[in-house]
């Protein structure tokens, strides 16, 4: 059965989204002071900077979202450690204002500028005004041909990978991969869209036993995703999984399927056995991810470890202001968490957030996770990727 992609609006955000919002807010006015023109949400002043004073900026999507402000923690610790300057941009989630936000770079002659842009096709002409003005422009979870340089997660093996996990996690409770699914996504304009989620979709749906029943954005906002679930909780009394493009939206969906006991706790062996649970799978190994790995409630995720891909996007954006790197595309490789190497991942992490700014961040995930001890997950089968480098 093919599934059905549909547009939805945000409703308000839930007590725990404010909470976050609120903490990146306070931590941005402790380092904010002095800076003029565009508004920072998070930053690291240029006075920090040793000899020249290279800025590299980030657009980011919005300000809310718990991802989002760990990346700038990230990319701070890496300006704070190389000694440039560093600040992020909330774009509101709108491409007109990422667009102005990108001219008014170009116009303040930054070193260089990152942008994770809510809808890439939109931004064509800021693009071309940034290019214009001599600014290096970094694209961020999308290819894009009009930026300097692009870099983002094998967003393609991403959504193969978790499609074969969660069919795998089917087979398991029913004997044979079956069941329906529901997928909550992310922002429609974005190319991750396309392979993150379609391509969780096209891989899950080449097993004929699987009905996805339905996909639907959510702006990357818990509150849509708590709204989504609650609908199809009523509309789909057999639901069997739930895959979300990111654990910030797929965790809140969990605490609303835990108000009706429909949440299968994979930590313990009776969850096969419960005809009314729901399997929830996740990307982005958030640390509310790893929590909720932790608790049993989300099966796995595929960490992209939000401090350390704030430091790395940073870096690329420094060496390219400073000639130091070649414009030329950047492939992260993510990393499969389950509950057999969620404890030592969640030590990995956890270092990362107390200790942004002496963590040593070189290296691949893979590279990290073995410097801690942690166990690799490896996931095999499904139809062939096309396309492994794809984003």
């Amino acid at each position: 059965m093919k599934a059905q992609f549909n547009k939805t609006g945000a409703g308000p955000r839930p007590a725990w989204a404010r909470r976050s919002r609120a903490r990146a807010m306070a931590a941005a006015l402790a380092v904010a002071a002095g800076l003029s023109g565009t508004a920072a949400i998070a930053s690291v002043p240029a006075a920090a900077a040793v000899g020249k004073q290279v800025s590299v900026d980030w657009i980011q999507l919005g300000d809310n979202n718990p991802f989002w402000t760990a990346e700038n923690e990230g990319a701070a610790a890496a300006a704070k450690k190389y000694g440039f300057a560093f600040k992020a941009l909330s774009g509101n989630l709108s491409e007109s204002t990422q667009s102005s936000e990108l001219e008014q770079l170009a116009n303040e002659h930054v070193g260089a500028a990152l942008i994770t842009a809510a809808d890439p096709a939109a931004m064509s002409t800021a693009f071309n005004y940034a290019k214009s003005h001599g600014l290096p422009v970094v694209s961020l979870y999308s290819s894009d041909n009009l930026a300097s340089m692009s870099s983002g997660f094998a967003e393609a093996v991403v959504g193969h990978d978790m499609a074969v996990y969660s069919a795998q996690l089917l087979k398991q409770r029913y004997g044979s991969v079956k069941g329906t699914v529901a997928v909550l996504g992310l922002e429609l304009g974005q190319t991750l869209e396309t392979y993150r989620i379609g391509g969780f979709v096209q891989t899950l749906e080449s097993y004929p036993g699987v009905k996805v029943v339905s996909v639907q954005p959510t702006n990357s906002q818990a509150s849509t995703a708590q709204s989504l679930m609650q609908d199809w909780l009523t509309k789909y009394p057999d639901l069997s999984l739930v895959y979300g493009g990111s654990d910030t939206v797929t965790v809140p969906a969990i605490t609303i399927a835990q108000r009706s006991h429909r949440v299968c706790n994979v930590s313990k062996q009776s969850w096969k056995s419960n005809p009314k649970c729901i399997i929830f799978t996740s990307v982005d190994g958030d640390p509310i991810g790893i929590q909720a790995i932790l608790q049993g409630t989300l099966a796995g995720t595929d960490l992209y470890a939000p401090y350390w891909a704030g430091y790395q996007f940073a870096m690329m954006g420094y060496k390219l202001a400073t000639h130091k790197m070649k414009p030329h595309t950047i492939v992260l490789q993510a990393l499969p968490v389950d509950k057999t190497n969620v404890g030592c991942i969640n030590r990995m992490q956890t270092a990362m957030a107390k200790n942004v700014n002496s963590f040593n961040f070189d290296g691949t995930l893979a590279q990290i996770a073995r410097r801690y001890g942690c166990a690799n997950v490896r996931i095999s089968g499904g139809p062939p990727i096309k396309n492994p480098l794809a984003f």
